[in-house]
Formats: structure tokens, C-alpha cells, sequence
């Protein structure tokens, strides 16, 4: 039994290229194969490691075999090459072997052939000057590969350059605040946890859109009657030569700048109309407590304006308007909102109870594992409408794939 030479094509660059399947067994075959690949594409790596395979092979005076992978490189490629080893095996029998492949890629297959045979020496063929940039390209790869894998990082590395771009590109320097502010929102949503939750809630409303739903169109409504808010809201600040700065600092200026702009009207009319959206895809879904959730936040956002509107005309007219009426205004709508609550919690009464009963069953309850070991306890049950979405543990979030049992002991498959 003699070694052999074993040169590794994991992507199959030859069988792509050339037609060629492995094993490609002799020095002969392996030659013509790699003078075929040379002409089909003259900068293909592969080239210079069958050349090196075969010089190597002469030296020892040995067998030269090339084993070709697959273009999908992974699980794919790795079978098909350990295929053809064991099919070179059987019929060579060598006693070891001399590994050649053209760079990092292919050596990631070392240990799979280790556990099959010995391997005597590894041999890299890189044409000169580009084993350092080969090496950097790689190591980009594998932290791109790894950013990829954590979701929260990924934002963080990728997404938030990636709006602060959108956004220089769109508002120029001047959008430098408006970066700072979404970078500043985004820092405060993970460090106070609620990352996942947010982004989980955006990406099922972003499911949620569809041009065959009404709410789609009042969503766009919305949507657009927020953007003319925001603008008139910016003009009037313009036209009036004020700074929000100033604004904040004298009650004058903010109650007089509330009854004159039409932005704050145009703000909390596209925040309702955004919430009547919710209000019909939850009545869709049958998510009969979050239709209760919207009905209290757009009562809210009228009580708001209510007190607003009201606080500014007595400031603006104190003796037109008067005491009695703001405050007459303001407890009547404190009033007006307290029943509200209280008459969506007798529609929703049977929802809330058994909303009530799920939490009161899971909350604070011991977390297992698979191997029993304890994980934490249950710090916040998550329903979508009357079920059970995903329990938090601290800072992590199991959804309900990965519950298993929620009786007497809660066993999760948490990794």
C-alpha cells in the first residue's frame, strides 16, 4: 500500500467547467482535465492545484486522484466528495494520503477525510501575491457568515448604517439629527429589551399588508396624511421662525403654535386612521383583545387632543374662554374615557378572563430544558388574540415552536 496524491475541488469548478466528474484517477487524465479547465477559464484556481497535485504525485512516484464537489458548497459538496473517496479507497486501497487544494475553502473538508483516512501532509497552491488577500477574503466571508446567524446583531452591524445611508443620501447633511434620532430610538429599544419585540410586531405588519385588504389602503392613508403632518408641522415652524427649543421653552408660543397649525390635527387624524387599520386586520384574525388595545389608544388619542385644544384656548383667551370651561372640558373628557374602558371591557369580557387565566397559569412558573436543567422562569407570557405566542425568560424569547410542555413543569428545546 502506497499513499496517494489527493487534490480536493469542493464548489466543482472542474464538473461546471469542463464536464468532468470525479474521481479523475492518473497523472494522464488529471493533465488533460486540467488543460481543458486552463482553456474553458484560464484564472480558475483549480488549475494551479491539479498542476501541483500531479508534480507532487511524480516526485513520490505515486497515484494522483481529484475529487469534485458540488456548486452548492456544504452538506451537498461534502457528500459527493466523501462518496468518491470511499469509492477510491475501495478500489486503490492506499495507506494514506497527501492532501492539495487551492485555499481555504476546500480545507474545511480535512476533518471529514481524517475520519477516514490518514492524512500525511496538506499542500496549498495559491499563485503568488494572493495567499494574503485569499486569507483576508475568507475571514470576511466567515464574519459575514457569523453576523448573519444573530439576527440583533445583524441590525446593528448592517441595518443601521445601511438607514443612516438612506438617509444621508436623501436629506444630505441635514438629516444628520434625524440619524441621530433613529440611532438613539433604536439603542433605547435594546437596551431596555425590547428589540425582538418590536421588530417581531413590524414584521408581522408588514405580513399583514395587502392590496386585496381595506386596511392596506387606510394604512397608505395614514401613512400619508403623517408625512403632510410632519412637513406642515416643520413650515409652520418656518413661517413662524421659531425653533422647537423656543417652542418648549414658553407656553405662550406652544398653545398659540397648537390653535393655529393644522399639524397636530393632521398627526393624531393619521394616527386614528392607522389604528381603524388595526382595528379591521385584528377583527379579521379574530384578535378580539388587541381590537379592545386600539379601540383604548384611538379614545386616547382624542382625550389628548381634547385637553390640548382646550389648554391652549384658555391660555391663548383666558378671559373669552375661561377656567370653568377647561376644566369642565378636561373632566368630562377624563370621564368620557374612563367609561369607554369600562364598556370595552364588557364586550370583551370572556376574551379578558381567559387572557387572565393563561397568564395567571404560566407567569412565574420554573423553565426546563430537554435535559432537565433549569433555564429561568417565565418573566412575561405573550398571546397572539387567546393563544399562546412566546414566553419570555428574562431577555430571551421562546417562541411556541420551541414550547414543548406548559403543565404542571414548562419544558422548552432552547439551545
Amino acid at each position: 500500500m502506497k499513499p496517494i496524491v489527493l487534490c480536493i475541488d469542493r464548489d466543482d469548478d472542474i464538473g461546471r467547467k469542463t464536464k468532468t466528474q470525479g474521481p479523475i484517477v492518473g497523472v494522464e487524465k488529471n493533465l488533460e482535465v486540467a488543460q481543458a479547465l486552463g482553456l474553458a477559464d484560464p484564472e480558475d484556481t483549480d488549475v494551479n492545484a491539479i498542476f501541483g497535485a500531479v508534480k507532487t504525485a511524480k516526485e513520490l512516484g505515486t497515484e494522483v486522484v481529484t475529487l469534485t464537489g458540488d456548486f452548492k458548497v456544504g452538506v451537498i459538496s461534502d457528500a459527493k466528495l466523501i462518496k468518491q473517496l470511499e469509492e477510491v479507497m475501495k478500489k486503490m486501497n492506499p495507506s494514506s494520503v497527501i492532501l492539495v487544494s487551492d485555499g481555504a475553502e476546500d480545507e474545511q473538508i480535512i476533518p471529514i477525510i481524517q475520519s477516514r483516512i490518514k492524512i500525511d501532509s496538506v499542500q496549498t497552491v495559491i499563485v503568488r501575491q494572493s495567499k494574503e488577500l485569499e486569507k483576508a477574503y475568507f475571514k470576511i466571508i466567515h464574519f459575514i457568515r457569523e453576523i448573519s446567524k444573530h439576527p440583533d446583531v445583524a441590525r446593528l452591524i448592517f441595518a443601521m448604517p445601511g438607514v443612516a445611508l438612506v438617509l444621508l443620501a436623501i436629506g444630505g447633511l441635514k438629516a444628520l439629527s434625524l440619524i441621530m434620532g433613529v440611532v438613539g430610538a433604536y439603542l433605547i429599544l435594546k437596551g431596555l429589551g425590547f428589540e425582538e419585540e418590536f421588530f417581531d410586531r413590524m414584521l408581522n405588519f408588514i405580513k399583514s399588508l395587502s392590496s386585496e385588504r381595506v386596511s392596506a389602503l387606510i394604512y397608505l392613508v395614514s401613512a400619508v396624511m403623517l408625512i403632510f403632518g410632519v412637513l406642515t408641522f416643520q413650515g409652520d415652524l418656518g413661517r413662524n421662525s421659531l425653533t422647537v427649543y423656543e417652542m418648549l421653552s414658553s407656553v405662550d408660543r406652544i398653545s398659540s403654535f397648537i390653535l393655529n397649525s393644522s399639524s397636530i390635527d393632521l398627526i393624531a387624524l393619521s394616527l386614528i386612521a392607522g389604528m381603524l387599520g388595526r382595528i379591521i386586520d385584528e377583527y379579521a384574525g379574530k384578535n378580539y383583545l388587541k381590537i379592545r388595545k386600539y379601540l383604548m389608544l384611538l379614545a386616547l388619542v382624542i382625550l389628548v387632543r381634547v385637553i390640548l385644544q382646550s389648554g391652549a384656548s384658555f391660555i391663548e383667551n383666558p378671559e373669552i374662554y375661561g377656567l370653568t370651561n377647561f376644566i369642565s372640558n378636561m373632566v368630562l373628557g377624563v370621564v368620557a374615557f374612563i367609561v369607554w374602558i369600562k364598556l370595552t371591557e364588557y364586550w370583551f369580557i370572556n376574551e379578558i378572563n381567559i387572557m387572565k387565566n393563561v397568564i395567571k397559569d404560566l407567569l412565574g412558573k420554573d423553565v426546563y430544558g430537554l435535559d432537565n436543567k433549569p433555564i429561568g422562569k417565565v418573566s412575561k407570557v405573550i398571546l397572539e388574540g387567546l393563544e399562546l405566542s412566546a414566553l419570555k425568560i428574562g431577555r430571551r424569547v421562546i417562541a411556541r415552536k420551541d414550547i414543548i410542555e406548559t403543565g404542571t413543569v414548562i419544558r422548552v428545546n432552547a439551545k
